[in-house]
């Protein structure tokens, strides 16, 4: 009796099983090629911690969110099975204790990383009210589960700003005047002598700005024009040259030359540099008149 294959082969039509296989794999092939692409399909986040390697449960339930809705403080539930995280529109559903039971969840770190799919809408609302999030402004601050959203073209960008901004207040520091480098040397507590008791030199003191400078680019910055780096200057000076005496009786300073500027609580006693300058940035009566007389005796 004739077989099937040979009586394919008699009528032309017989196909080898391997060479089928291969046309179903190049129709699949094709399939895919040809289907809409998925690009980012998760969200990446990262806990601070980076030294915390494991697995990391973070509770799927919140206290004292911040409803954006409502305006009022509730707690927060990731469940499954539900179209909101919070306790106002989940009454029904936390009235079921099983149903709680069976559906709760929580964010789960694998060595220190959160991938959550972009279609899970429950879960990105829950990261995005809780407080362990650094990006959320009513964050849990010091939380040892703190966690961020990993986005390295964000991130990226931000570390090139900083070392720019560096670099910038490092340059700044090196080609201002020596008088102004002083005087923000001294506001940033740079001491102006060595080890042996030498004073050091321009550039000594110069290079010590810059490494502050890039040390702390922002704090160097927003007292690069500050009146507050001026006027400690000033009192610093002050003091110094003996025009300001701080050593009267319960805790009275005034100028040498005669004439009150101010009693120092016995609480402020041990900074009174400090004292002076905040006195003379206030707009009260005894601190406008203390900047006057300094600005007019400080040339």
């Amino acid at each position: 009796m004739a077989k099937l294959k040979d009586v394919q082969e008699s009528m032309g039509t017989y196909q080898d099983p391997s060479e089928q296989q291969d046309v179903a794999q190049q129709i699949a092939d094709i399939a895919i090629q040809g289907s809409t692409q998925l690009q980012d399909e998760y969200i990446i986040y990262k806990l601070v911690d980076t030294k915390r390697k494991g697995r990391l449960y973070i509770d799927g339930i919140d206290d004292d969110i911040l409803n954006p809705k409502t305006k009022n403080r509730e707690r927060i539930w990731l469940l499954s099975g539900t179209s909101s995280i919070w306790s106002t529109e989940l009454v029904e559903q936390l009235k079921d204790k099983d149903f709680v039971r069976n559906n709760r969840r929580s964010l789960q770190f694998e060595s220190g990383i959160l991938r959550v799919p972009k279609w899970d809408e429950r879960i990105l609302e829950f990261i995005k009210n809780c407080r362990h999030l650094i990006d959320n402004p009513n964050r849990r601050t010091g939380s040892k589960f703190e966690f961020f959203e990993y986005n390295p073209a964000k991130q990226q960008a931000e570390a090139l700003k900083k070392e720019l901004l560096e670099i910038d207040m490092a340059i700044a520091a090196r080609e201002m005047p020596i008088l102004k480098a002083r005087k923000l040397a001294s506001f940033f507590g740079i001491v102006f002598f060595d080890e042996l008791g030498q004073p050091k030199s321009d550039d000594g003191i110069r290079r010590e700005l810059m490494l502050f400078a890039k040390r702390d680019p922002k704090k160097f910055q927003e007292n690069l024009e500050s009146k507050e780096v001026e006027v400690a200057f000033s009192i610093k000076k002050a003091i110094i040259e003996s025009k300001i005496d701080i050593g009267g009786q319960n805790g009275n300073v005034s100028w040498s030359a005669g004439g009150f500027i101010t009693k120092v609580p016995a609480s402020r006693r041990n900074d009174i540099h400090k004292y002076l300058v905040e006195l003379a940035m206030t707009n009260s009566d005894e601190g406008m008149m203390f900047l006057e007389q300094l600005n007019s005796k400080i040339k």
